[in-house]
């Protein structure tokens, strides 16, 4: 059940570092619980003159909500009590398409969303989205370092202001059976993510049958055997159990999945410019922050996931080859409007001139 918060105070005690076994429940994401958390409630000790409200489909228990109670406390004591959010937490505001509708229509000021939800907004981001393009998270960041101004300024021509990029991470293949390469698809009922092009080019490419389901039905797909691959993140693959329903994790990134948290441009103007200052650097340190806590709890939750049993698959040099070379031919095939030639390209060079580095050839 969704909760309304007002952030303008710090929480003052701690929290459980476990994964909750309910964070599942968004209705149609397969990631946005994992890495947007929401604040515990605390009253308000004075009305905030720049109250912005923002909405998030993040569950309440996470072990870095602390990150957001943090980031908050200190918007709320550098602009001195004038600037802060009240949260819209859970599935109160609805999906990720809802929160959107509702951010246009002016009901909330900013939310955050996952990078697959605002590619209407700004196409440019599906060039993150392409299957097996990124190897880690050392080629993400080198990449959005140096496109962040331009994807910034394609939010603000379309009236939203960015002021972070966090992240859930790689998703990853976990089975019934082993699947180290294309062949070991064949035959397989693998699960299709709604509205998701980029995986469904791929798919097609492979030539499995797919059972299109929604989020909350994967564990029970899974359980009654009607999927036999699914894609999480390690972290949110334990947190909605599926990692109990499969015996196999394929160890190589599927896809990169990041993150923005947007605010409408107009609100965010009302703010006198000194203030906007504070806010951009605040938050921007803290999402930062927060993108170092998701990835070490990604890394713990894979390790957590092969310690409990699911066995670890890791493909050879040739295997994983295979894979991009598959994925780079289906996403020639997909209409330019859906993913931007100019940003796919931007992409690929930066990623080639940080592989051809020294320091970072293998």
């Amino acid at each position: 059940m969704g909760q309304v918060r007002s952030c303008s105070c710090q929480h003052p005690g701690g929290r459980s570092a476990g994964l909750n076994p309910r964070a599942g429940g968004g209705a149609v994401l397969l990631w946005i619980a994992v890495f947007f958390f929401a604040l515990v409630p605390q009253p308000a000790k004075a009305a905030l003159e720049f109250e912005l409200k923002l909405a998030t489909l993040a569950p309440e228990n996470s072990s870095l909500a602390r990150v957001f109670d943090e980031m908050n406390a200190e918007l709320v004591r550098e602009t001195g009590g004038k600037v802060g959010f009240k949260l819209f937490a859970g599935a109160i505001m609805g999906d990720e398409e809802d929160v959107l509708r509702k951010l246009r229509a002016g009901v909330i000021h900013g939310a955050v969303f996952t990078s697959s939800a605002l590619t209407d907004i700004n196409p440019d981001l599906r060039a993150f989205l392409i299957p097996f393009m990124f190897s880690d998270t050392g080629e993400v960041d080198y990449v959005l370092e140096r496109m962040d101004p331009s994807l910034r300024r394609k939010f603000d021509d379309r009236g939203y202001v960015v002021l972070g990029w966090p992240e859930m991470g790689f998703l990853y293949f976990m089975s019934s059976t082993p699947v180290a390469g294309l062949e070991d698809l064949k035959g397989k009922r693998v699960w299709a993510k709604a509205n998701a092009p980029m995986s469904q080019a791929l798919i097609d490419r492979v030539g499995v049958s797919t059972v299109a389901i929604g989020v909350p039905d994967v564990l029970m797909g899974l359980q009654t055997r009607l999927v036999d691959v699914v894609y999480n993140s390690p972290y949110y693959a334990l947190a909605t159990q599926w990692n109990t329903q499969v015996k196999y994790l394929t160890d190589l990134p599927l896809t990169y999945i990041g993150g923005a948290l947007i605010l409408d441009k107009k609100a965010f103007g009302r703010i006198p410019a000194p203030l906007q200052v504070k806010v951009r650097d605040i938050c921007g340190s803290h999402i930062a922050r927060l993108v170092e806590r998701t990835r070490q709890d990604n890394a713990e939750a894979m390790e957590l996931i092969f310690k409990r049993g699911v066995g670890r698959v890791t493909p050879s040099p040739e295997q994983a080859q295979a894979f991009k070379d598959l994925s780079d031919a289906a996403m020639k095939d997909l209409d330019p409007k859906l993913l931007p030639a100019e940003a796919t390209a931007a992409v690929r060079k930066l990623l080639a001139e940080h592989r051809s580095s020294p320091k970072n050839r293998p």
